[in-house]
């Protein structure tokens, strides 16, 4: 079985104890690899680490877990919601909560909410694998497409629709065409390894652009590019003299940089 990743956001360190205690102990799939006292905290927590679900507290003055859940444009992990308030409920639901536990908790509980990320993520990934697997098999030009999740399933992007790739700590944006972006937990170099041979290039750490989306070069004392969208980014002085010369095997350049 593959290892869950879990953390935890409570604004009482007491109940925090106790739910890592329960998960240590009794749950042997699970590793903690965070834990949040309030939302800012939180946020900045999982944005560093790439997690399978969340056990949330819901009411943790002045803020509550459903507004650290709208944080976050995309959802890549599970929510068990924990609270001693059951008229919660309702509102849980309607963030597509894997699990709703109330306080206090029992260790039966805790295990079968896990059960059910469990089947979660190897439905995840097996509808993933039948989704790559069918298109390899019917579409001639399937390398040029990239397979993404998304809130409610995947989603399967052209490649000539992305713009560029910017990253958000382990997180990376991939920004598209028609002001469209998503927010995915892998980090940009996986996405550099992935796509380098397809026509995009890493000018900085932050970004990985599509070259056919360049429109304009900024040159000076700050060499940039304009891509489709407007937006600028900045190439790296230590990338420039690379960028430039895998860019003139594709487009026509005339004159130096």
């Amino acid at each position: 079985m593959s290892n869950i990743k879990a953390a935890i956001v409570d604004d009482e360190v007491r109940n925090i104890h106790i739910l890592r205690n329960i998960l240590e102990n009794y749950c042997k799939d699970v590793t903690v690899v965070g834990e949040a006292q309030n939302i800012n905290e939180a946020a900045e927590m999982i944005k560093n680490n790439p997690i399978d679900v969340l056990f949330l507290d819901i009411e943790m003055p002045p803020h509550n877990g459903f507004q650290l859940l709208e944080m976050f444009p995309v959802l890549n992990f599970e929510v068990i919601f924990i609270t001693a308030f059951q008229e919660y409920a309702l509102q849980a639901i309607k963030f597509a909560a894997l699990d709703y536990l109330l306080k206090p908790i029992k260790v039966s509980e805790v295990e079968d909410a896990l059960e059910k990320v469990k089947k979660s993520k190897k439905g995840r990934l097996n509808e993933l694998a039948s989704i790559l697997k069918d298109y390899v098999k019917n579409n001639d030009n399937a390398f040029s497409k990239i397979v993404i999740p998304v809130n409610d399933g995947y989603n399967v992007i052209d490649l000539k629709d992305i713009i560029y790739c910017e990253a958000f700590d382990s997180y990376t944006k991939i920004q598209l065409i028609n002001n469209v972006s998503h927010l995915i937990s892998k980090s940009l170099k996986e996405y550099e390894e992935m796509l380098s041979d397809k026509g995009f290039y890493r000018v900085h750490k932050s970004f990985l652009i599509n070259i056919h989306h360049i429109v304009k070069i900024i040159k000076g004392l700050g060499t940039a590019v304009v891509m489709s969208d407007q937006k600028n980014i900045p190439i790296s002085s230590r990338k420039k003299d690379e960028f430039f010369t895998q860019l003139k095997g594709v487009i026509n350049l005339k004159g130096g940089f």
